[in-house]
C-alpha cells in the first residue's frame, strides 16, 4: 500500500502550526541595518562572513591565501 500526502502551506502557515516565534520584524531590521551599512561605505562583506564560517574554513583561507602569495611571489 502507497499512501501520498501532499500539503500545501506557505513558511508563515508551517511556522504558525509548530508554533515557532514571528521574527519577521527582527529580519526586516537587520535587513535595515545592512542597507544602511552598504549604502554608508561601511561594510565589509569579508568581515561579516568570517562570523558565520567554521575555524577549519577560516585555517583554509589562510592556507590558500598563503599559497597564492607565494606562487606570485616567488621569484625566478
Amino acid at each position: 500500500m502507497k499512501v501520498k500526502l501532499e500539503i500545501d502551506a506557505t513558511p508563515e502557515e508551517w511556522r504558525r502550526f509548530f508554533g515557532m516565534p514571528d521574527v519577521s520584524e527582527i529580519h526586516q531590521q537587520l535587513l535595515k541595518d545592512a542597507q544602511e551599512k552598504i549604502a554608508s561605505g561601511d561594510y565589509d562583506p569579508v568581515a561579516l562572513m568570517q562570523s558565520f564560517m567554521p575555524e577549519d574554513m577560516k585555517k583554509m583561507a589562510d592556507l590558500q591565501k598563503s599559497f597564492w602569495e607565494n606562487l606570485f611571489n616567488k621569484k625566478s
